[in-house]
């Protein structure tokens, strides 16, 4: 048997899409925040869609 790492990277990818979640609060600027631990979030002005770095 053997293992598809295209379909583990993809899973991988789902998963960060569902645990981590973006704000906008105001003109330029984001808060990007862990759905799982709500102590850790990243207030930025510059944001890129999760989607976009895998």
């Amino acid at each position: 048997m053997s293992t598809n790492t295209s379909d583990r990277g993809e899973t991988k990818a789902g998963e960060q899409e569902r645990r981590f979640a973006e704000l906008v609060i105001g003109d330029d600027e984001f808060v990007i925040y862990d759905r799982e631990n709500h102590q850790a979030w990243v207030q930025s002005s510059v944001a890129v869609p999760l989607a976009d770095r895998c």
